[in-house]
C-alpha cells in the first residue's frame, strides 16, 4: 500500500475531562469553582472514598467503551501511602493507564520527599502520569478569573520546577509524565532557567545536566491556542513529546485542526501530535 493511499491515524485526544455527578456533589466544596476560601483537604478516608469511586466508574465506562475509551485513575495524593496504594489498584486490577493528578499535593510539591514512594511506583508500573493544575487559590488569582487564564499556567511551571530541582526526573529517568496546557510558562523561559543552572550552584544540587534536557523528558499537550506557541514548543521539545489536547468540554474545539492547520509543522510532525506519540506512550494500536 502506498504512502498516500494507507490509512491515516485516527487522533487520540489526551486531555478530556470526565465528570462523575456523585463525586462532583461530595467533593463540591473543596472545587475551585466554588471560590470558596480557606477549605482544608478532606480526611484521609474520605479522600481515599472519593478516589476509589471516581475509578470505578471510569474503569466501567473504559470497560464498556473499549474502542473509544482510555481511562487514567485520580489518587489521594496528598496521603502518599493510600495514593500508592490505590494507584496500584488502578493499574493492576482496574486496568487504567495511568493516573492523573494536580500540580501539588496538600501543602506538598510535587518533589516532596515524601513522594518518591509514589513515583518509585509510578515508574514500576510503567504508567502514564497526568500532571493537570486543580486550581489555585492564592487570593492574587481571584480576581478576574486569574487563577484559570494566568494560575494554571503558573501552576504547570511549578510542578516542572519541582520535578527538575527537586530532582524527581534524576532519581526516576524512566517515568512518563505529560503536562497540560503544553507545560503552562516553563518551556517558553527556558533560557534563563538554564543560565541560573550554568551560574548558581545551589539550583543543581539535585541535577546532574541542564533544565532544557529534563524539559525534554516530559510530554505535554498541543492544547495551547496560538499557533506560533505551539511550533516553539516543538522547536524546544520536539514533536514526539507533544500531545493533541482539546481540554474537552471547555478548551481548544477544534484541536486536530489547530494542529494540521499549523503551517509551519511538517506533515510528518502534526501526525505524530493529532495520534502516533498518544498511542505509542499507552500501548494503544493507531490506525
Amino acid at each position: 500500500m502506498t504512502s498516500s493511499s494507507r490509512a491515516r491515524p485516527r487522533a487520540i485526544d489526551f486531555h478530556a475531562h470526565v465528570i462523575v455527578p456523585e463525586v462532583y456533589a461530595l467533593a463540591a466544596q473543596h472545587n475551585i469553582f466554588s471560590e470558596l476560601q480557606g477549605l482544608e483537604w478532606a480526611d484521609a478516608q474520605t479522600s481515599l472514598h472519593l478516589a476509589r469511586t471516581t475509578n470505578d466508574w471510569i474503569a466501567k465506562a473504559v470497560a464498556a467503551h473499549p474502542a473509544r475509551l482510555v481511562g487514567l485513575g485520580t489518587l489521594p495524593l496528598h496521603v502518599p501511602a493510600l495514593a500508592v496504594a490505590e494507584f496500584e489498584r488502578c493499574v493492576r486490577e482496574l486496568r487504567l493507564k495511568g493516573a492523573a493528578i494536580s500540580t501539588t499535593a496538600g501543602a506538598m510539591e510535587l518533589g516532596d520527599p515524601q513522594l518518591r514512594p509514589f513515583w518509585a511506583k509510578a515508574e514500576e508500573l510503567g504508567a502514564v502520569i497526568y500532571i493537570h493544575p486543580g486550581g489555585n487559590r492564592d487570593r492574587r488569582f481571584k480576581r478576574f478569573h486569574l487563577w484559570n487564564s494566568v494560575g494554571q499556567a503558573f501552576e504547570e511551571a511549578m510542578a516542572i520546577s519541582s520535578l527538575m530541582y527537586d530532582g524527581v526526573l534524576e532519581t526516576f529517568p524512566r517515568l512518563r509524565i505529560c503536562v497540560s496546557h503544553g507545560g503552562g510558562y516553563m518551556p517558553y523561559y527556558m533560557g534563563r532557567i538554564d543560565r541560573n543552572y550554568a551560574e548558581k550552584a545551589n539550583t543543581r544540587v539535585n541535577m546532574s545536566k541542564p533544565p532544557v534536557e529534563y524539559l525534554r523528558m516530559l510530554y505535554f499537550d498541543s492544547c495551547v491556542y496560538e499557533r506560533a506557541v505551539l511550533q516553539h514548543l516543538v522547536d524546544k521539545v520536539g514533536a514526539e513529546r507533544v500531545l493533541l489536547g482539546s481540554d474537552y468540554p471547555v478548551g481548544e474545539g477544534k484541536p486536530v485542526e489547530f494542529v494540521t492547520g499549523t503551517d509551519t509543522l511538517l506533515s510528518a510532525q502534526q501526525e505524530r501530535i493529532v495520534g502516533t506519540n498518544a498511542a505509542a506512550l499507552l500501548g494503544l494500536a493507531n490506525s
